[in-house]
């Protein structure tokens, strides 16, 4: 069925499924080179300065950068009625090009230099991902769209982070931010070449205040369950990207463990396939419910194997596993239940998700590792896990 054929092939050159799929996997290629690379700099960075807060340092780090770019979500009305969606995803890629180059720098400002251009542009990016998805895909194969979508994407946050950490042992933090500014150029021309369909957000209505927006997304249950499905995953992703990476390395363990960890975890996205046969004979609410509550009890079983860092990665990517179904089926609700005439906007409250998934979480870990150490992350991170299956129960049955 994922075979490459003619057909596949000449889709890439136009827009449709095929061809988000495509674009955002080399989208993600150079992200996902930067996800475990970015937390190992920091902490290296703070070993230097405060080695006993080290891990809260970082954890606060990434809180002050989700703080930031939850703040400039609420621009990205304004940027996409002004110039388009089109001209709104090159914006988001020259921010990502800028906090690469003072990434380079080596740094703590070029850190918090590139962790910003990363965020900020994963902001703007993700919500003109999402109005392409929902401008080009009908609703009935959105499901099959985002399988797809993640299925061509495995490769790229498989290698990614394997990738990464090899450079950054070789050749320092230039490594993986140059190899990441050099993909996203070449995210430009394919872009260019297939020529998505532009429009100021699907005829957005004039842009209200973020408190005024919020009111309208927050009015609506279905939008509200939508969000703290997707926070849900998006917090344990969080954890996984930067944590195991920091528990490895306390334990003694070169960089390139992190890189291999994350780049299986995220291999896993390969059985995104499997999860849309799943989906179409059970629906979606089974398959999300029982990812959370198995995720979630995964996570907290790192923790009892905690001296043995094999068996301790091994619970953590079985969480990986189940976090996958979550990827491949958790922006199907909102894409859904959003009505099309301001689903621009509720976009980009939908889109604060990521940013919330990062600051509330990180907030947490900061002062939990003031006092304890990683096994208090990876508790606190699967008891929100199994929560977010909790609030998935109020889905509809038949969605």
């Amino acid at each position: 069925m994922f075979f490459p054929s003619h057909r596949f092939f000449a889709s890439l050159s136009r827009p449709g499924p095929s061809a988000l799929a495509a674009l955002y996997s080399l989208d993600s290629a150079a992200r996902a080179i930067t996800s475990t690379v970015l937390a190992l700099h920091a902490y290296a960075i703070y070993k230097m300065t405060s080695p006993a807060q080290a891990g809260s340092l970082v954890s606060i780090t990434y809180t002050c950068v989700s703080c930031f770019s939850l703040v400039a979500t609420f621009a990205a009305p304004w940027i996409i009625q002004r110039w388009g969606v089109r001209r709104a995803y090159l914006v988001a890629i020259g921010i990502f090009l800028a906090g690469m180059a003072v990434l380079m720098t080596g740094t703590l400002l070029g850190l918090l230099g590139g962790m910003l251009g990363r965020a900020l542009n994963g902001v703007l990016g993700s919500i003109c991902v999402i109005l392409f998805i929902v401008q080009i895909v009908p609703k009935g194969d959105l499901v099959r769209s985002e399988t797809l979508r993640l299925f061509m994407s495995s490769v790229a946050w498989g290698a990614g982070p394997v990738v990464g950490v090899t450079l950054y042992g070789a050749f320092g933090i230039v490594g993986p931010a140059l190899v990441a500014a050099a993909i996203h150029l070449c995210v430009v021309l394919y872009f260019r070449k297939v020529g998505f369909p532009d429009s100021r957000g699907g005829e957005m209505k004039p842009v209200v205040s973020p408190i005024q927006l919020v009111k309208r997304f927050t009015s609506q249950r279905q939008l509200r369950l939508a969000w703290l499905i997707v926070f849900g995953r998006s917090a344990w992703w969080s954890m996984f990207f930067t944590y195991p990476a920091l528990y490895l390395s306390d334990h003694g363990l070169a960089t390139t463990w992190a890189g291999w960890l994350a780049g299986t975890g995220n291999l896993l996205l390969a059985i995104a396939p499997l999860v849309r046969t799943v989906a179409a004979k059970v629906g979606l609410k089974k398959p999300i419910v029982g990812a959370f509550w198995l995720a979630g009890a995964a996570t907290i079983g790192a923790v009892f194997v905690y001296d043995s860092p094999g068996l301790a990665c091994l619970m953590i990517l079985i969480g990986a596993c189940f976090v996958v179904v979550l990827d491949s089926l958790g922006n199907v609700p909102f894409m859904r239940f959003a009505r099309a005439r301001e689903r621009a906007q509720m976009t980009t409250v939908f889109r604060t998700y990521v940013d919330a998934a990062e600051l509330a979480p990180s907030a947490i870990y900061a002062l939990l590792l003031l006092f304890f150490d990683f096994r208090a992350v990876f508790v606190a991170s699967g008891l929100l896990t199994i929560l977010a299956g909790i609030s998935a129960t109020r889905l509809p049955r038949r969605l």
